[in-house]
């Protein structure tokens, strides 16, 4: 085993010393003077020795701890005991032993627009994501705002946010004791809205470039509206199901698409049918800032009666975000 570096040999032959940060959904990151942060298909990792001691966690079974030495597609895990894998079965890899903010990632992004002149024009929409993400279990927290004036008059006001912790059964299979939303949009004629569900879901895809996962199940919404006709409750409830799928895909280094689609089926006093798509575009500018467009499409097939409610309202966003 190596005395300095950690090395790593690629299918050109070619060996790289440096060090071992992480091995995650099939993608190993290594750094070396020569290339800095290089990110390697795992599948593409032909031999690797470890000076550094690694976390091996397989996708079956408990995490090991050890020096780690890969050949002929079999990986040896050096520590207390040996112990021995097939380089498929490995999950992930990370330096010594697991550091709680390793297991932490998340992004900010926000756009605004200032218009002046015949019509004066205000408009503002702020993002926040943190995502705690281990092999038993991810937790995903989630804020969206948006803010127009137009004249100065308001003319949108509304907020989301929701909290997802998904459990995983398999490296492919979790469920979703908690999926909760609070919502308020007053021009939709929302004080708030609150909702609960559990989910069953399933990752289709989940590897270095693409991640694909869809889940649903029931719970039970609750939409408190901001105006009623006279005589009639301010507040409505119902049994409820959600079904929700998510897709992100890096198309090169410095380009990520991503669309999110949710869809909760209620009685027709809260909606009846109300959904939630979101698709865009990040290109990276530099190392963790991108400038990024999405569009939004909101809908909700029975608006209580207020005089601005419609069905749909759809937005299109320019801005800049920051990932962590």
């Amino acid at each position: 085993m190596p005395t300095e570096f950690d090395w790593v040999q690629l299918p050109s032959g070619e060996w790289l010393g440096g060090e071992i940060v992480v091995l995650y959904e099939d993608t190993l990151e290594f750094d070396s003077d020569e290339m800095g942060i290089t990110k390697i298909d795992w599948e593409d990792v032909i031999e690797l020795r470890s000076v550094q001691v690694l976390e091996v966690r397989p996708r079956v079974g408990e995490s090991v701890t050890g020096k780690v030495l890969i050949k002929d597609g079999k990986v040896t895990v050096m520590g207390d005991q040996t112990v021995a894998f097939d380089q498929v079965e490995i999950l992930s890899v990370t330096a010594g032993v697991p550091k709680e903010i390793n297991f932490w990632s998340g992004e900010v992004s926000a756009s605004a627009n200032y218009q002046s002149g015949n019509t004066d024009k205000e408009s503002f929409n702020g993002r926040a994501t943190v995502q705690r993400r281990t092999v038993e279990q991810r937790i995903v927290l989630d804020y969206i705002g948006n803010y127009d004036e137009t004249e100065n008059e308001e003319t949108e006001n509304n907020h989301r946010l929701s909290g997802d912790w998904d459990r995983f059964v398999t490296d492919r299979v979790f469920w979703s004791p908690v999926v909760i939303e609070y919502y308020k949009d007053k021009f939709q004629n929302i004080e708030h809205r609150l909702t609960y569900t559990v989910a069953l879901g399933y990752e289709i895809i989940d590897n270095s470039t693409t991640e694909w996962r869809v889940s649903g199940g029931p719970g039970y919404t609750k939409t408190w509206f901001q105006d009623v006709p006279e005589g009639e409750n301010d507040s409505q409830g119902s049994p409820a199901f959600q079904a929700k799928t998510r897709f992100d895909h890096e198309l090169t280094d410095d380009i990520d698409i991503w669309c999110d689609y949710r869809a909760l089926f209620t009685n027709k006093d809260t909606g009846r049918y109300l959904h939630r798509m979101e698709t865009g575009i990040a290109y990276e500018i530099i190392d963790d800032f991108d400038i990024r467009a999405t569009w939004v499409w909101d809908y909700i097939a029975e608006p209580a009666e207020e005089e601005d409610g419609d069905e749909s309202d759809t937005q299109l966003f320019f801005g800049i975000g920051y990932t962590f």
